[in-house]
């Protein structure tokens, strides 16, 4: 599970920084089932085939654009059930019987990664390059000069400006976007996350060509309906190198994972996804996970379904503050838990220096209440924090263990910002 103590620091994940020292001035048919076959016997057992009917799936829209605020469509999400799992396990028994007959040879397999390269193709270019530009003192004294490059990615069109949603990176020195003919204009932060290491971009596009106009921002998808052994693409920088791609499946979704002040889905793949500003979408093209520190000393072989992130993105875009309290919460289990145990969410980790911290809130704790609303599951937990503004003043209840049984607190907050 993801542990979230340390910045994800972008100059030391990405390859391609140049340094120099300057003076010291200051991102169910028979083809179908064939594909899937194909792609059972390279080790990915059912998903393909599910990943692939994709394809004539009716997209979402990312959302309604006007000239200054941007609103994404989110998805209900719910803790997994005994009933999905089972689920999932007889459509993969379905599809592993009924390709048992079916003929396989090299030239399917070829057209199948054809396909599939020409989906990540056809998306681009909505990547984008980020050039930043930041400094540094080396031992001796002398100021560095870092040109940094990243990938991006457009998410939205609001007016004359692309929304772009890339790695939170450093802007000292301004950051350039470099768009897929190589025409170039300085962007403008709209938002950063600490959480996340994420960041929204607006670039002005009025006095651009109309080739770069014409860009149809990539559509947010939903990653809550993503299965174990599908197809997944990433592009961006997937190897370091902005605009580059790469083919791959879900080997693993752990879709309870908790976060701070939430929880959500982790997407796990076959492949070492090496560098930020790398994003995975699925076989009809629509962005479905990113690659990011959600949490900190998490590997970077995993992405966070973008579902559970529509509402952060929505605020950074919006200029909305995303509100923020430092507490990574669990579900109780009722059945194991001692009997006169209170409702509540159980806290797991308090992040240093976070609000929570602050008032003395601590692991092991039990928040049972926030403001005038009763906590009773860590879904609850999340829609309350999502409904909280910064610096809005708020009361929390908690029940802390000791020698004589649970003692109820209460803690007056500040609700910090993610930012």
């Amino acid at each position: 599970m993801p542990n979230t103590k340390k910045e994800h620091e972008p100059d030391e994940k990405n390859p391609f920084i140049k340094q120099t020292i300057i003076e010291d001035k200051k991102g169910r048919n028979r083809s179908l089932i064939s594909a899937a076959c194909l792609a059972i016997v390279f080790g990915m057992v059912a998903g393909p085939s599910m990943a692939l009917t994709s394809y004539i799936i009716n997209k979402n829209m990312a959302g309604k654009k006007s000239k200054t605020t941007i609103e994404i469509p989110t998805e209900e999400s719910s803790i997994e059930t005994a009933e999905e799992t089972e689920s999932s396990e007889h459509v993969e028994d379905i599809v592993a019987s009924a390709i048992e007959s079916i003929d396989l040879s090299e030239k399917n397999l070829e057209h199948m990664y054809e396909a599939l390269s020409r989906v990540a193709e056809n998306k681009d270019s909505t990547i984008v390059k980020i050039n930043a530009i930041t400094t540094d003192t080396d031992w001796f004294n002398n100021t560095l000069q870092n040109e940094s490059s990243y990938s991006g990615i457009i998410i939205a069109k609001s007016g004359d400006s692309f929304v772009v949603l890339t790695p939170n990176i450093s802007i000292e020195g301004g950051i350039i976007v470099e768009f897929f003919d190589g025409s170039v204009k300085e962007a403008t932060v709209l938002g950063t996350d600490q959480l996340t290491n994420l960041m929204i971009l607006s670039v002005d596009i009025s006095s651009m060509d109309e080739k770069v106009k014409s860009i149809e921002p990539i559509v947010l998808g939903n990653s809550y309906q993503l299965k174990k052994g599908a197809f997944i693409l990433a592009i961006g920088s997937p190897v370091g190198v902005s605009r580059s791609m790469d083919i791959g499946n879900i080997t693993a979704i752990e879709k309870n994972a908790s976060f701070f002040d939430g929880y959500g889905r982790v997407i796990y793949c076959d492949k070492h996804l090496d560098s930020i500003g790398t994003f995975l979408i699925d076989t009809s093209g629509d962005l479905v996970a990113v690659v990011s520190n959600l949490d900190d000393n998490s590997s970077i072989s995993m992405a966070y379904g973008i579902s559970d992130l529509k509402m952060l993105i929505e605020n950074m875009t919006n200029g909305v503050g995303s509100s923020y309290l430092g507490v990574r919460a669990l579900d109780i289990d009722k059945a194991k838990a001692p009997e006169n145990i209170p409702n509540g969410v159980y806290v797991s980790e308090v992040r240093a220096d976070s609000p929570a911290y602050n008032i003395g809130i601590q692991s092991g704790d039990i928040i049972s209440k926030i403001g005038d609303e009763e906590v009773n599951s860590i879904i609850g937990f999340k829609n309350i924090m999502e409904k909280l503004k910064p610096n809005q003043v708020i009361n929390i209840k908690v029940n802390r263990s000791g020698k004589d049984g649970f003692t109820e607190l209460d803690f007056e907050t500040t609700i910090g910002a993610r930012s």
